[in-house]
């Protein structure tokens, strides 16, 4: 089954019906802003059509109260789309959109200097868990009302698309017949480049260490797609030229929701803000056997990444909290602080911001993974196996820890 969204004007309603042709088994869904006269005669069409083919249906009236009708009606339309094809186990949207519309995209990119995942519309793209099909992008808006007519399927005009009100109204009636073949050949080229540049990337950071893009003559280039598929955002030339020069050196730099990292040959990025673990209590040796990374069900062999910590009834309860300025451990040659630790380790202040300790009962740290336990937790009482995984997977076990919790 699929989904499809049927406005009620030619294009959809020449989908709908080429669909049921074919046999396709359909499930339809409308949108009724209310905001024209002519908006109950389009529910009706699709309504009527639907009851004649024993297709099932659904129909949104949202209320638009401020802003951009235009961006508000695309993701209220959407949001309905995605709940309803949960609600129905649908895992396809079929969309009208057709030349035009393609057309008009490329058109409204080029004027905005917009940078692009892709030039114009894809075939097929994916929103939340739904794959996005749009059949018609080989058709022409008069083709389609011409197939309508030739099989008296009926269809409504929005009046609106006959004003210059909106930009892509404006596109639309400003293109002459001889624009589209050179406009059709522009989007094929752009988008061939844009692929060629994608898959020099994905090459590139294949076979190397992230940060020898700034040694590299296109590194602007390679940066500015590695940042869009960190991200999904895109830098402008100024931007990606400014980022591309402060990180020659190691730094942390802040790019609209992100940090971006350099930290010698890596390059990392963490979206905003860097989330704290909370502090969690662990008043028994019975809930710290419970942490998901401890593991005592059974002997490791002396290979396995593991460190141990052997705890006294007198350490509890403990806690496990993120670092603090000036934490450190009593090792066997002194006290050392934790941020000599990770100046020694090499470990990036973006991974720091999700390390973690364990403190006893007495306020001192008495592990860190990746380092160990201090001198006093060797051995005697209860000895536990810390496993050793990755800052972002520790962080997010300990997150998700569901006994006795304390927010920070």
């Amino acid at each position: 089954m699929k989904l499809l969204a049927c406005s009620g004007g030619p294009d959809s309603m020449a989908l709908l019906d080429m669909e049921w042709k074919k046999g396709t088994e359909l499930f339809v869904c409308h949108v009724n802003y209310r905001k024209r006269p002519t908006a109950q005669r389009d529910e009706d069409i699709v309504r009527d059509y639907c009851l004649k083919h024993g297709i099932a249906m659904a129909v949104l009236y949202p209320h638009y109260e401020t802003g951009n009708f235009q961006a508000w009606a695309r993701d209220v339309r959407y949001e309905f789309f995605c709940r309803q094809a949960r609600k129905q186990g649908i895992g396809t949207v079929l969309t009208a959109h057709q030349q035009d519309d393609l057309l008009e995209t490329f058109v409204f990119q080029k004027e905005r200097r917009m940078l692009c995942d892709w030039y114009g519309l894809k075939y097929r793209t994916k929103r939340q868990d739904l794959i996005i099909e749009r059949p018609l992008l080989g058709w022409r808006k008069q083709d389609l009302e011409d197939y309508c007519r030739r099989n008296q399927v009926p269809f409504g005009i929005d009046e609106s698309n006959l004003t210059d009100a909106y930009a892509r109204n404006r596109i639309r009636h400003g293109m002459k017949e001889e624009e589209r073949p050179v406009l059709l050949r522009e989007i094929s080229l752009a988008n061939r480049r844009l692929l060629a540049k994608q898959r020099r990337a994905a090459c590139f950071f294949a076979d190397h260490p992230s940060a020898d893009l700034f040694s590299q003559e296109d590194g602007p280039a390679l940066l500015e797609t590695w940042i869009w598929q960190q991200t999904g955002n895109h830098l402008s030339g100024r931007q990606t030229r400014e980022l591309f020069r402060q990180l020659q050196k190691n730094c942390v730099c802040e790019l609209q929701e992100w940090f971006i990292e350099r930290h010698d040959d890596r390059l990392m990025a963490a979206s905003k803000p860097l989330a704290a673990i909370q502090t969690c209590e662990i008043q028994t040796p019975e809930e710290l056997r419970r942490l998901p990374m401890v593991d005592n069900t059974a002997r490791l062999p002396e290979t396995d990444p593991v460190q141990r910590l052997s705890v006294q009834p007198e350490d509890f309860p403990l806690t496990i909290r993120s670092p603090r300025p000036g934490d450190g451990m009593e090792m066997r040659f002194g006290w050392k602080k934790l941020s000599r630790f990770f100046i020694d380790r090499h470990i990036s202040r973006l991974e720091r911001s999700r390390w973690y300790v364990v403190v006893n009962r007495a306020g001192k740290v008495i592990y860190v993974p990746g380092w160990g336990c201090d001198r006093h937790h060797f051995a005697g009482g209860q000895t536990f196996c810390f496993r050793q995984f990755s800052p972002a997977t520790v962080h997010d076990k300990i997150k998700n820890v569901t006994f006795k919790e304390k927010q920070v």
